[in-house]
Formats: structure tokens, C-alpha cells, sequence
């Protein structure tokens, strides 16, 4: 059981990046035969990672008509930005944190520095943005987030460049600070805004897209 649930997981991870990347774009039905075809696999395994991408919001089930990769929207990002910025601020207000924590998450931070790509950008982000709830006692809400993760990393991806890589690894060098200076209502403000800043800069971008 266990080898079927890390195998499970890892095919989950490569339909992702292709998502991520573009080889299956926002609005596409996925094909299972063919994918099945280029991973080598059958399609039960494809359409079980499907399913549980399903319950991300990265993909969406129509009956009879297969797997489809959802559109990027504004409304979308406004609402999970929004709601992200609010469930990991309170997850963050009920953890607690050790130094050895925190020179963890500096440890991520400054990994995040030297990301090549798209990809490593977001890889050090998730990474850091887990080890900041790690402690969070709170199943249900964790599973959320990490769902809430998935979707919005579609839209990471198609808007990530250096100058947002660089406010991202300035705020969360501040948000460290804050938490290991025990501040945490500047920690919790700091957490919030990161995603708004975040959200916004890329409504900004799907509007400029939209009025080409």
C-alpha cells in the first residue's frame, strides 16, 4: 500500500509540472491515453492522480467529457489569494516556533535566493510557506491550504519573474525576524500582505492580458 501511494504521488507530481509548465494549458482536456502513452504507465494510475488533482481546483471533472485543466480568472485569484491570506495568518498566530525553526526557515529563505526557474522558484516558496505552519494543529485547515497551494501555483507560475521573486524573499526574511523577535502581530500582518501584494500583482497582469 505504501509504494502504491508514494507511486500515486509521483505521477501527481508529473501531471502538475506539465500543467505548470504549459504541455497541458489552462482550458485543455486532458488525454489520458496519450499521457499514459508519454509516462509509460496505464491509465488507472493517471486517472487516480486526476482525481486528486480534482480536489485541488487545478483540474476539473465534466461527466463524459473527461479531465480538463481549469482557466486562469480574476474573480478565482481575488478569492483564493484572499482566503489564503486569512487561513495561513490564523495558522500562523496558533503555531509556535523554536530557534531551530527558525534558522530553518532562514535555511529555505536563502535557498530561495539562488532558484534558476519558475520551478525551484515555487518548489523554496511552497517549502518555506509549509515550515511556517508546520506546527499548526489543525488537520482539516492544513488540507485546505495545501489544496488552496496547488491552485494557486498555476498562477504563480504563469506571472512568477526576479522582481517578484525578490519582494517574496524580502518579506519573508522580515516575517523571520518578526517571529524570532517573538513580534508576532507584525509577523501576522507581514503574512497577510504577502499574498495580497502577491494577488495583486498578478490581477494587474491578467487585466493587462485581457485588454490585448
Amino acid at each position: 500500500m505504501l509504494k502504491k501511494i508514494i507511486f500515486k504521488d509521483e505521477v501527481k507530481k508529473i501531471l502538475l509540472e506539465h500543467i505548470l509548465v504549459g504541455h497541458i494549458k489552462p482550458g485543455e482536456r486532458i488525454s489520458l491515453p496519450r499521457v499514459a502513452k508519454e509516462l509509460d504507465l496505464s491509465v488507472t494510475p493517471i486517472r487516480e492522480a486526476l482525481t486528486q488533482l480534482s480536489e485541488t481546483g487545478i483540474v476539473n471533472y465534466i461527466a463524459n467529457r473527461g479531465f480538463f485543466v481549469m482557466e486562469l480568472s480574476i474573480t478565482e485569484a481575488k478569492e483564493i489569494y484572499d482566503l489564503m491570506a486569512v487561513l495561513e495568518r490564523n495558522a500562523v498566530k496558533n503555531s509556535s516556533y523554536t530557534t531551530k525553526q527558525i534558522e530553518e526557515l532562514r535555511g529555505i529563505n536563502g535557498a530561495f535566493i539562488h532558484a534558476k526557474n519558475a520551478l525551484e522558484m515555487l518548489d523554496y516558496d511552497r517549502l518555506f510557506h509549509q515550515k511556517l505552519i508546520e506546527t499548526y494543529n489543525n488537520g482539516l485547515a492544513v488540507k485546505i491550504i495545501e489544496n488552496l497551494r496547488v491552485r494557486i501555483s498555476l498562477y504563480d507560475y504563469a506571472f512568477w519573474n526576479q522582481d517578484q521573486k525578490l519582494k517574496s524573499i524580502a518579506m519573508h526574511e522580515k516575517i523571520i525576524n518578526y517571529l524570532a523577535a517573538n513580534d508576532v502581530t507584525k509577523a501576522l500582518t507581514l503574512v497577510e500582505a504577502n499574498w495580497i501584494q502577491g494577488v495583486q500583482y498578478i490581477i494587474d497582469k491578467l487585466e493587462k492580458n485581457l485588454s490585448k
